[in-house]
């Protein structure tokens, strides 16, 4: 395929500039992944650059496999460049260059979310004897915050910080435990290249493409500099309306001062929306436009969309919303598949709003799923990924913690914290201490001796097997690799359903990133966090919108859109976000866009927002002045129509 087939001249335009440095201003619908791909096309076909001097950076894990896909397609069987997300791309560099590294436990080993929060958390709430588990991610969380924004590198941090006892624990339990938190990784990145010398990257950057530029953080951004420094020229792509992401400490700023940051840039704009129709582009517009400091740009529906149709609806109570609801998408369902309609919230805690609005789908007929961020290795999967792990690397003390944890009973915090006590004491690792402990049992006090030696000789004869069967062996395909591990899972996952999910989940990993042994696929599994998840098919969805950001549906439904919960709680300085996050809510509608606000809430949902308590609620004030009033939502419900 030629580099420029299809495209629009705006997008054109975009994909060949070559020179300098450019920042491409795209808002929604406007085709900003598939002008990505054709400047890698460009690039490679028409520039001749090398491809492993091209890399591409984006926000999500999703992402990265989207465009990796599309590039893929595009080159057809050609060498691709690195795409990755800017976490994966930090892990890589600091794994080269972990022959130098000084401030992190070695070998580099990421606590995924589960062990932060059942191992980490909870270890650490006990050792400081707090009373409540979220003191704890309260601590974890301004830490996280002060990496990303870089209030860690204020000279006298640590002396300055409101809890030097949460610090030290923090600091001697990562020792024992060996690990990195996700959250560090770039920061430790921003370090390293700043202060070490020798620190090399795994290939000269010549191109550097960078998606949703507007997400990134102060500490992100450093790491852009740094490598514009070493030579890459940026290609950054993104939007200011759709920054979202101010609770880690992105701020549309950085897109907006990019042309200062990087003199000589030049500024390049997408302008045709191809997703919304007009009356939904124009409610978007509304939204955005009331932010004074966003940057003007021009942006226009497609010549053959039309009109849509946009409801703001208006019901007495939580109630009588969620039956609105679910008459809207059974009559919406005669024009849609189900996975085309989707319903939006600002948040769900406990699955307070998202349930009721289920229930009544139900009782309608109508197939529904919520999408939370459950993880199949929260799981049946997650004793057997500890288990992978310890066959990688024996040494590994989260994993051996975490398969004690859950699969052994009578194994129990108690244990633990003998076991943590002896390798406190003896100044190794707590992995180190439970093979200590295989060698010679007296180690352990008699009172625990027989339950976790009979434990550790269980695992330890498990991965004598596995290394005698082959398991780390390099296989010619990842459906091999699959093939390889999956008598583990018999072992590890007795429920069915729970097998087939997790062997599909490796699946999809190790062919979207074509691996081939078991050390890649743990690896690339260091910086995923919980696993995005999917949209059900068959089905209407319910999501956050966070959650929503990328996707688009030819009915949006955006539920509770109340000022109570739109801006909330948010402080003057946090209320952009909240404007812009509906924004984007809005702006995932094609023909049809429903938004429906109470005026009264009752029951648990009145104990959420801003006015927790008291069940009077108010319309957001970001549509209060739109020339679409609100009108009775059961009256109109009633009367919508089919086909």
């Amino acid at each position: 395929m030629a580099w420029d087939d299809g495209l629009l001249e705006g997008q054109k335009k975009a994909a060949q500039h070559a020179g300098s440095h450019a920042r491409l201003l795209a808002g929604p619908g406007t085709g900003k992944t598939l002008t990505l791909t054709r400047r890698i096309c460009f690039l490679i076909n028409a520039l001749n650059v090398p491809p492993e001097s091209i890399f591409a950076l984006t926000f999500t894990r999703a992402a990265a496999q989207e465009l990796r896909q599309r590039v893929s397609n595009a080159l057809e069987g050609q060498s691709i460049p690195r795409i990755s997300t800017l976490h994966s791309f930090a892990l890589r560099q600091l794994l080269k260059n972990q022959h130098i590294l000084t401030s992190l436990p070695a070998p580099l080993r990421i606590a995924d979310d589960w062990e932060e929060r059942n191992i980490i958390v909870e270890d650490l709430k006990i050792l400081l004897g707090l009373s409540r588990i979220d003191e704890v991610r309260e601590l974890i969380n301004q830490l996280s915050a002060d990496w990303e924004s870089l209030n860690a590198d204020e000279e006298g941090w640590e002396d300055r910080h409101p809890n030097p006892r949460f610090l030290g624990a923090w600091k001697q339990h990562r020792k024992i435990y060996g690990y990195t938190l996700r959250a560090e990784l770039v920061y430790q990145l921003k370090k390293n290249l700043e202060f070490e010398e020798d620190f090399s990257l795994e290939n000269p950057i010549n191109h550097l493409v960078i998606d949703e530029y507007q997400d990134l953080n102060k500490c992100d951004l450093s790491i852009i500099k740094h490598l514009e420094e070493r030579g890459a020229e940026l290609f950054i792509a993104g939007d200011d309306d759709q920054s979202i992401y101010g609770f880690r400490k992105a701020h549309p700023e950085g897109i907006r001062r990019f042309p200062n940051d990087f003199p000589g840039s030049i500024n390049l704009e997408l302008q045709i929306c191809k997703r919304c129709d007009r009356d939904i582009l124009g409610i978007g517009l509304f939204i955005a436009e009331q932010d004074f400091g966003r940057i003007q740009k021009n942006i226009y529906t497609d010549p053959s969309a039309g009109a849509g149709e946009v409801r703001i609806l208006r019901f007495k109570n939580q109630n009588e919303e969620a039956r609105g609801i679910a008459k809207l998408c059974k009559q919406l369902s005669d024009r849609y598949d189900l996975k085309n309609i989707l319903i939006l919230l600002r948040s769900d805690h406990r699955k307070k709003f998202s349930r009721p609005i289920e229930d009544e789908l139900r009782k309608a007929g109508v197939p529904v799923s919520t999408v939370t961020s459950s993880n199949i290795f929260d799981e049946g999967g997650r004793t057997f990924l500890s288990f992978l792990r310890l066959v990688v690397n024996s040494e590994d003390s989260l994993a051996w913690r975490t398969i004690l944890q859950c699969w052994f009973t009578g194994i129990g915090p108690k244990m633990f914290g003998s076991i943590y006590d002896i390798s406190r004491s003896g100044n190794k690792s707590f992995a180190r201490a439970i093979l200590d402990a295989y060698d010679d049992n007296t180690i352990i006090p008699s009172r625990y001796r027989k339950r976790l030696s009979s434990a550790i000789s269980k695992i330890m004869s498990l991965r004598n097997d596995a290394l005698r069967n082959g398991i780390l062996a390099e296989h010619d395909s990842p459906s091999q690799l699959v093939d390889a591990i999956s008598p583990i899972m018999d072992i590890f996952i007795t429920d069915d359903d729970d097998r087939t999910a997790v062997r599909s989940q490796f699946e999809r990993l190790a062919l979207s990133l074509d691996l081939h042994s078991l050390d890649e696929i743990i690896r690339s599994l260091g910086t995923a966090g919980d696993m995005e998840p999917d949209i059900a098919e068959e089905k209407v969805n319910i999501l956050t919108m966070h959650r929503a950001k990328g996707l688009t549906a030819g009915a949006v439904i955006v539920a509770a859109a109340e000022d109570e919960y739109i801006p909330g709680r948010a402080d003057a300085e946090d209320e952009g976000d909240e404007r812009r996050l509906l924004y984007v809510s809005l702006t995932r509608a094609e023909h049809h866009l429903f938004v429906t606000y109470c005026t009264r809430r009752t029951g648990s949902q009145m104990r959420t927002g801003r006015t927790s308590g008291r069940p009077r609620r108010h319309i957001t004030r970001f549509l209060r002045e739109s020339r679409h009033k609100p009108q009775d939502g059961q009256e109109f419900t009633e009367n919508f129509p089919t086909g």
